[in-house]
This record gives structure tokens, sequence and C-alpha cells, in this order.
């Protein structure tokens, strides 16, 4: 019996971690969801320059935030401690690049 309930806590736990979002694709939907004007380009674009300037402890601090009821990226940052915010100032200025995603 208790092999059984092994093995079903097992697949559970699998099926679970199957079906959840990535930190990437809870961040670029909630980014694409909130504003009409951006687009799938422009979002990637968000996250790509996120991955390149802040520690990945923090992207997934962002998108927990999400998950738990953050409206977007820039919500999300708000909810973080300072230290950790301060980590998405270098991020503002790498946006710019992401602005000419909006225009195609």
């Amino acid at each position: 019996m208790k092999k059984s309930a092994l093995i079903l806590a097992l697949s559970v736990t699998a099926f679970i971690t199957g079906c959840s979002k990535t930190d990437e694709q809870v961040i670029v939907q909630s980014c694409i969801d909130t504003d009409e004007r951006v687009n799938q380009a422009y979002c990637d674009c968000l996250y790509s320059k996120m991955e390149q300037s802040m520690p990945a402890g923090v992207i997934t601090n962002i998108a927990d935030a999400i998950r738990d009821g953050a409206s977007d990226p820039i919500d999300a940052i708000s909810t973080l401690p300072a230290n950790e915010q301060m980590t998405a100032l270098p991020m503002t200025l790498q946006l710019l690049e992401c602005a000419a995603e909006l225009d195609e």
C-alpha cells in the first residue's frame, strides 16, 4: 500500500510540475495581457533584457509576485524588497531597445 501511495504522490507532483508555467511564460504573458499597446515581440524583448541584467532569483521573485496577484512585471517589481528593486534600474534604459518592437 505504501508503494502505491508513493507512486501516486510522485505522479501528482509530476503532473503539477508539468502543467505549471515557467517564470518566462508568466512574465511575458502578464506583459501581453496588461497593455494592449504591446505585442509578443516587445514582451519577449523585455524578458530578454531582464535575463541580461537581473539575477535569476530576482526574476523568479517577479514571476512569483505575478502568480500571487501582481498585474504585470512593473507591479511585481514594486512588491520586491528595495535591494531587489535596485537590480531593475539598469534594465530601464535597455527597454528603449525594445520599443522598436512596438512598430512591428
